[in-house]
């Protein structure tokens, strides 16, 4: 064409048909060249629209359709886009200091685009702006910006699987080779992210949630699910339990650890996993809990959950912190297990408790040693009087108190019981090593559910691969000994590392004494050790007897842990003993035993996939298969790609993609399946019958919470780490310059 800036703004719609359009049809052009030219044709409004945002980000611009209109039939006839500074700027506000910046600059670029004989064509152009053209940075005008499916399924299957978003966005810069080739922008992801997850709650936090657990439900009958409601049918508390978790506590369940630790979601509910040790001293997961607080009549209901979970088979032993609404709801539930306090909490509140003293650093010493190393209950006693006395500690009231609960903390107390090897709640609180970064103060129900699943799986594929190395491998013995060989024919690879430390452990110990009568000997051994670089030597009194050939020792590591301990391995081996009594073997710890939860799946699919992702899905993975192929060599890389171009050339002209963005709809069933949720019924959970409604969202002052909350003695761990790193040299010089600078110039500071 002989004029490149046609203009038609004087020209009406249904002119297009006439003089003008009659032009267009005798001298159509294909688009094939990257530059618009009037009488371009195309095959959809899709096409149009993509060869002008192509062109706009080669010249150095962003693109807007401005304005459209229908014909009679209601259909799209015509389009105009311009450059995404047109316009003209009007201040809403003219004595507003500071205003949000603008694009507007009046700028004339345009391109208009009309239909005729089910063609597109390009019926005006004008390419004059009236600014600064930046090719290197027109990828990111708005207008621009494009997400393809590929890279929103990425998006998807990365935030289903808890990876967080600035991660996946590099991963997407890394695969396209830079931030230059990238045709969005980290705010899009986060937008895109948002707006899926507004899209899986549109109809609400609680319905969502009963959606998923029904879909859990509706895949195995198995899957237990108990919520709690006010008066206002809204959620207080929720508890569930998977049907692999349910197999589990057969196995698992005698010892468990509780804690519960407020993790950052939308409406700061608590989260309270129930933890056990599975036979390769690994964390399993027995249940979860969401509490609407931690008060005993919370408490009292999810243990009762619990309970009724697992067909009211109670622990043996429970372990928790101190808080005072946990124990009395564990008195009330579960009275005949026996209630430990974490350990490991209790030592860590010496700081916050006793640094006032001017004798702290000695006080804390001596409470250590008459806490770790009181071999018997009388040792302990006359310790800690001792302790008491010197120190004058008589009137501390947090020593006091934990003097008079001493039975369920001090270790002396609580050795004769088999606690699995837990003596605190650091594997209920590993958990929120998992969670963190994944979840914050805007984490609905829903997808903190699905976080949890994903531990779930993350705890399952751990214990499989443990068990597929236990029973495929061998760990080779450190000596001769039968008794050595005899766990290492049953032990998983865990707990038989256990036992060979204490086979190693046997070369400091030494026989210092025996007493022999009629069918016992009571020996006396000593246990050299080096402690924060003191030798200190430790006697244990060990028992064997010659009929039964069964030994205990005064350690009660086996009592405690279930693993034989160092100084019983001497006694065995002065005794000449080769083959240990079936009973020191537990079955808790053994490879080759069938337990029935190995056999249950940890999750299941319950997602309904949209048919155009499911075909996208099945499509990629036939096309990774090809390419892996035509890899191989070069000339068949060369004709697969010429042949998948000549297929997108062809079909494009057929099939336009729809330019709206895909939102996944996997998340949950259709409402007419709900009437299958259920197991316990706190509340009925027909989501047809009970309008279920989202817990209380409990607005607090200040800026909200974007992490979980941490113990004091957490917090001060944390501050001793950080003071002790050291400035870098250069931080010190330019300190002590300006400190310099500041002794020279006392006299012109006006104070």
């Amino acid at each position: 064409m002989e004029n490149m800036n046609t203009s038609l703004d004087d020209i009406e719609i249904d002119q297009l048909h006439g003089k003008v359009a009659e032009d267009i049809n005798e001298n159509h052009v294909q688009p094939n060249s990257i530059h618009p030219l009037v009488g371009m044709v195309f095959e959809s409004v899709n096409q149009a629209k993509s060869f002008y945002r192509q062109y706009a980000i080669s010249k150095g611009f962003g693109i807007r359709t401005r304005s459209s209109r229908k014909n009679n039939k209601n259909e799209l006839c015509y389009f105009m886009m311009v450059c995404s500074r047109a316009g003209k700027f009007v201040a809403s506000n003219p004595n507003e200091m500071i205003g949000r910046p603008t694009q507007a600059n009046d700028c004339a670029a345009r391109m208009i685009v009309s239909k005729r004989d089910e063609k597109w064509y390009i019926s005006a152009f004008d390419d004059v702006h009236t600014h600064d053209l930046s090719p290197t940075k027109s990828r990111l005008f708005r207008g621009n910006k494009m997400m393809n499916l590929n890279v929103k399924r990425t998006l998807d299957l990365n935030a289903e699987a808890g990876v967080r978003i600035n991660k996946s966005f590099r991963s997407l810069v890394c695969a396209t080779g830079g931030y230059e080739n990238m045709e969005f922008v980290e705010q899009d992801v986060r937008n895109y992210v948002a707006k899926q997850r507004r899209a899986l709650s549109k109809d609400g936090d609680a319905k969502a949630l009963l959606n998923h657990f029904s879909s859990m439900r509706e895949l195995n009958k198995d899957f237990f699910l108990n919520i709690d409601v006010d008066d206002d049918n809204r959620i207080l508390n929720v508890f569930w339990a998977d049907a692999r978790s349910r197999a589990a506590c057969e196995y698992f369940g005698d010892v468990i650890s509780f804690d519960t630790t407020y993790l950052t979601n939308k409406y700061d509910m608590p989260f309270a996993p129930f933890v056990g040790v599975n036979h390769h001293g690994q964390s399993i997961l027995l249940g979860c809990g969401l509490l609407c607080s931690e008060d005993t009549d919370s408490f009292v209901w999810l243990f009762n959950s619990w309970l009724r979970c697992m067909s009211y088979r109670a622990p043996q032993e429970i372990v928790t912190d101190q808080c005072k609404a946990m124990k009395k709801a564990i008195e009330i539930v579960f009275p005949n297990s026996l209630h430990r306090w974490c350990l490991w909490h209790i030592m860590k509140k010496i700081p916050e408790k006793l640094q006032g003293y001017a004798a702290y650093k000695d006080i804390k010493r001596q409470l250590k040693q008459v806490v770790y190393n009181s071999d018997s209950v009388d040792n302990f006693v006359y310790g800690w009087e001792r302790m008491v006395t010197i120190f004058s500690l008589q009137t501390n009231e947090w020593l006091c108190s934990l003097y008079e609960e001493r039975s369920r903390w001090v270790p002396c107390y609580l050795r004769n019981n088999f606690w699995a090897g837990m003596s605190t709640t650091q594997r209920s609180e590993s958990m929120n090593a998992f969670f963190d970064g994944y979840i914050n103060s805007q984490t609905t129900l829903q997808e903190f559910v699905k976080q949890y699943d994903n531990a779930l799986q993350h705890k399952t594929e751990k214990e499989t691969q443990a068990d597929f190395t236990s029973l495929n491998t061998t760990l080779p013995c450190g000596s001769q000994s039968l008794i050595e060989r005899q766990f290492q024919k049953n032990y998983t690879h865990a707990k038989f590392a256990e036992i060979q430390s204490e086979f190693r452990g046997k070369i400091n110990c030494f026989v210092d004494g025996v007493d022999v009568e009629d069918k016992s000997s009571y020996y006396k051994v000593t246990e050299d050790s080096i402690h924060n670089e003191i030798r200190e030597e430790r006697v244990f009194k060990v028992t064997f007897e010659r009929d039964t050939k069964n030994v205990s020792c005064s350690c009660l590591l086996f009592e405690f842990r279930g693993i034989i301990c160092r100084h019983c391995v001497c006694v065995l081996a002065q005794e000449r003993v080769t083959q240990l009594p079936a009973k020191y073997v537990l079955t808790r710890w053994c490879k080759n035993v069938c337990r029935k939860h190995t056999y249950i799946r940890a999750t299941y699919n319950n997602k309904e996939k949209d048919p155009h992702i499911e075909r996208y899905d099945n499509l990629c993975k036939t096309f990774a298969d090809i390419a892996e192929i035509a890899c191989e060599s070069t000339n068949m890389t060369e004709l697969l790609i010429d042949h998948l171009r000549s297929f997108v050339d062809h079909h494009s002209l057929q099939i336009s993609p729809s330019p709206t963005p895909y939102v996944n709809n996997t998340t949950h069933k259709e409402q007419q399946h709900m009437h299958h949720t259920n197991v316990a019924h706190d509340v009925d959970t027909n989501a047809n019958n009970v309008d279920i409604q989202s817990p209380q969202v409990v607005k607090r002052k200040g800026r909200p919470r974007t992490k979980r909350l941490k113990s004091t003695s957490e917090r001060l761990t944390r501050k001793k780490q950080w003071a002790k790193r050291s400035c870098p040299t250069s931080i010190h010089i330019a300190l002590s310059y300006y400190l310099s600078f500041i002794n020279c110039n006392k006299h012109f500071m006006v104070l």
